[in-house]
């Protein structure tokens, strides 16, 4: 999108330094490893990086210009000077959102969000170019930068909403200004940041506060916690369940596995069969989300069918590999108690004879980190899991609780450094096994799936 000197400093109330207010921006970047020319660069500053050290290299690289919030000038190109750089790429990305004038789905949820969002984006696709969220753009750097890919072939967006500190939804919906908001649920998540589960029920229903007037609450009324959250009694609400009274209900589960489900879906009384490709009944609950959506824009229930079907999902998020000799479920994008709950019901439910669970850390759960790995302990001895390999901090917290339920302690191994576990691999590797290897990103435990990957 092409916004002129002058509407930039309008937009986010800069000052002009240096440089001709009618010259024209073609594009917006905060990397100076990727300016195009005729790009503003927004120079943002965190704790570990300070992006007006690369503005003189943003403008030698084709830049015409750098938004700043330190004492800087460029010789050569447009200066345009702001009390907070990260405030007016949101204030400018909230703009270009309203030059727009189409359907925008925003979903937020403490977990399954990426699900959801890959499944709204390949329904939407059958109607028409849908905009989407990618890889991990959904903070408030990732937001603005997602919306600036706004084009006039678009005919949806979906924009998905992550946070892990007070006032992070309601900033990114103030921005997003979505016409349907969704919240895939509400658990233990991010606690560190959001102080108690009180903390997230009032972070997540800050997107509904900031949705569109007129516009649409999608829910699921009979999840736990979702009776506290709050819908303004201006916005329109469709509801899903996997059981209990609402717009869109599970019907009748007719085939799962490792492969996905197929089932029957109720969309406000017509029965359609569908299939995600994914397994679990929560991501049969995440397609529910996804139809809920759907309805709301009044999409065709074929393209529904068709796009539910058709859905491509990140790697590392229950990503599926299958040799000869090993079966792994590669979980290791992210976890929190319900991701960790559910990626455990999910191998319990598996029917190969030797299970393994290679598990670590659930991050950002503060205080209560402690109690919600010992729960992790209980859940993994309920899981007819044969062998369970831990790192981590909490390792020992979560053994420890394994064993209290009675896990055999020859099965249970902790582990300090994860290349350690390439050795125990043939330990691994017994006739008809399946790995589950699920850990917050940060422990890396990507590595283990390329270890077994290798040896399978």
């Amino acid at each position: 999108m092409k916004l002129k000197v002058q509407d930039i400093i309008n937009i986010a109330k800069g000052r002009l330094i240096t440089g001709d207010s009618s010259a024209i921006f073609t594009g917006i970047s905060t990397d100076s490893r990727n300016i195009k020319t005729g790009d503003l660069f927004i120079a943002l500053s965190g704790e570990q990086y300070n992006g007006h050290a690369f503005a003189f290299d943003a403008i030698s690289k084709g830049a015409l210009g750098v938004l700043v919030m330190e004492d800087l000038k460029t010789s050569s190109g447009i200066t345009i000077f702001v009390d907070d750089t990260l405030k007016a790429l949101g204030d400018i990305a909230a703009y270009t959102r309203r030059c727009f004038d189409i359907p925008v789905l925003g979903i937020t949820g403490s977990s399954g969000k990426t699900t959801v969002k890959e499944l709204c984006a390949s329904i939407l696709s059958q109607i028409g170019p849908c905009l989407k969220t990618d890889k991990n753009y959904n903070n408030l750097i990732g937001v603005p930068l997602t919306l600036f890919d706004l084009e006039s072939k678009h005919k949806f967006a979906v924009i998905e909403m992550g946070t892990n500190m007070p006032g992070e939804i309601a900033r990114l919906a103030q921005i997003a200004y979505p016409n349907i908001s969704v919240i895939t649920n509400v658990i233990p998540a991010h606690l560190k940041g959001l102080g108690s589960i009180q903390g997230v029920i009032e972070e997540k229903q800050s997107i509904f506060a900031h949705t569109k007037p007129g516009g649409v609450a999608v829910f699921g009324p009979h999840l736990e916690y979702m009776d506290k959250v709050k819908i303004p009694s201006g916005l329109e609400t469709i509801s899903f369940s996997l059981s209990g009274k609402a717009d869109v209900m599970l019907h009748e589960i007719i085939k799962q596995g490792l492969d996905g489900t197929e089932f029957k879906v109720n969309l406000r009384g017509k029965i359609r069969q569908v299939n995600v490709k994914l397994p679990g009944i929560h991501n049969v609950q995440n397609a529910l989300a996804a139809c809920a959506c759907a309805l709301a824009l009044d999409i065709p229930y074929d393209a529904i069918e068709q796009g539910i079907r058709d859905a491509q999902f990140p790697h590392m998020r229950l990503e599926i590999t299958v040799s000869d000799s090993i079966t792994i479920i590669d979980d290791s994008y992210n976890a929190n108690p319900g991701s960790m709950k559910a990626a455990l019901q999910i191998l319990k439910d598996a029917t190969h004879a030797n299970k393994v669970a290679v598990l670590g850390d659930m991050l950002e759960l503060g205080n209560d980190a402690p109690y919600w790995h010992e729960q992790l302990g209980k859940w993994v001895a309920a899981s007819n899991v044969g062998k369970l390999i831990l790192t981590g901090e909490f390792a020992k917290t979560i053994a420890d609780a394994a064993l209290s339920q009675g896990m055999d302690a020859e099965s249970v191994y902790l582990v300090e450094d994860i290349a350690d576990i390439k050795n125990m691999i043939p330990q691994i590797l017994e006739k008809d096994t399946i790995v589950l290897v699920k850990a917050s990103r940060a422990l890396q435990l990507d590595r283990v799936v390329n270890f077994l990957k290798e040896a399978a």
